[in-house]
């Protein structure tokens, strides 16, 4: 069993930091699928599924850190609120850097997938905070799967939302079973006014009805204008990492996608993946780097702006693997660092599981 190292020091580098131990009782995987946030004031948030015995119904737990990550403590939890079956899956944290509807300027948003004990069925729901995450409220729907909310093919489920603006919209991407014709495709919805949502259009289909295509996230290349996602490609990919880019998040579905290869020995990263991209730590002309993980490995792996198929680096930052496993750019007292977000791993023996996090250098 891995054990984390003593805890660090206040607004410095380190790595495997732990955020939470689940006691003995829980149940699953216990933890998994760790979200980060930070806010203004450069507190940091950081969410997972739980898998606390239930009754009671599962909630999303927000823990708190005041010094860069160093310690941390639990300051709320996310209850659903609406339909009273358990926020069970998949969390994603997000704060408004413009007004929607009626929801300001800071305001946090959760969006989550809310789901009964017996797995029946889901919504992705949408939860917002006006208060830095110290009490939340039910918004909207964002999409209902008629179940059941497991992985069988053809089980009508949906998964793994993700939130971001463009262009006077908000969007989520998510992964969905409902479409008899795949067994899984990308798909996304947008809105206004985080309340009234969009149908439904496909971001990523393969024809193959096995294919199954899944947990998007994405990223603005600002140098270049352009948008780059990553997505798991199961199914005759076996869950490789896959990425596209387009000139709009809206248009992915119209751009091929290609595999993710490490430029010097090949190696691929599989599951879950997540990308980020940011300044460049070392240069002025407004250049970046991508930055992206896969679950099977411990390293992120490094593209210039061009993401170029040939251009992917292996970089060592000392974490953990974990299923997709968040990366973040935060302020640590003054110096843009990387944050990596752990909830563990889809393991047998999920006492192995607890909840850390690391924050190193921009790794380039």
């Amino acid at each position: 069993m891995r054990h984390p190292p003593p805890t660090p020091g206040a607004f410095t580098t380190f790595n495997n930091n732990a955020v939470f131990f689940p006691p003995a009782n829980y149940t699953s995987w216990r933890t998994i699928y760790g979200r980060t946030l930070q806010l203004p004031d450069e507190s940091l948030l950081m969410t997972w599924e739980d898998y606390p015995p239930e009754p009671p119904t599962v909630y999303f737990p927000i823990y708190r850190s005041i010094d860069g990550g160093a310690t941390w403590s639990e300051y709320s939890r996310v209850h659903d609120t609406m339909n009273g079956w358990g926020l069970r899956y998949q969390p994603f944290l997000y704060q408004l850097d413009q007004a929607w509807g009626k929801y300001a300027v800071g305001t946090i948003l959760m969006a989550g997938a809310s789901v009964p004990s017996d797995l029946s069925q889901a919504y992705i729901d949408l939860y917002a905070s006006t208060d830095n995450a110290k009490t939340w409220q039910f918004v909207s729907h964002i999409a209902y799967g008629k179940g059941p909310e497991t992985v069988t093919n053809g089980n009508a489920a949906i998964w793994e939302p993700y939130l971001m603006s463009y262009n006077g919209k908000m969007i989520c991407f998510f992964s969905d079973q409902r479409d008899p014709a795949h067994a899984q495709k990308l798909v996304a919805v947008t809105t206004s006014d985080l309340v009234t949502w969009s149908a439904d259009f496909d971001v990523v289909v393969y024809p193959t009805y096995a294919d199954r295509p899944g947990m998007a996230t994405v990223a603005h290349i600002e140098s270049t204008n352009q948008y780059v996602m990553t997505y798991e490609y199961c199914g005759s990919q076996q869950c490789r990492a896959y990425y596209r880019v387009s000139s709009s998040p809206l248009t992915f579905a119209s751009v091929q996608g290609l595999p993710i290869v490490s430029n010097d020995t090949a190696i691929a990263p599989v599951g879950s993946p997540y990308v980020i991209w940011t300044l460049h730590p070392n240069r002025t002309d407004g250049s970046g780097l991508i930055i992206m993980n896969g679950a099977s490995r411990e390293e992120v792996f490094v593209n210039e702006d061009t993401a170029h198929t040939n251009g992917w680096k292996r970089v060592n930052v000392g974490q953990w693997s974990s299923y997709s496993r968040s990366l973040r750019i935060i302020q640590v007292a003054g110096q843009k660092r990387l944050l990596l977000g752990n909830g563990g791993n889809m393991v047998s023996d999920s006492s192995c599981n607890w909840v850390v996090c690391g924050v190193v250098p921009i790794p380039t």
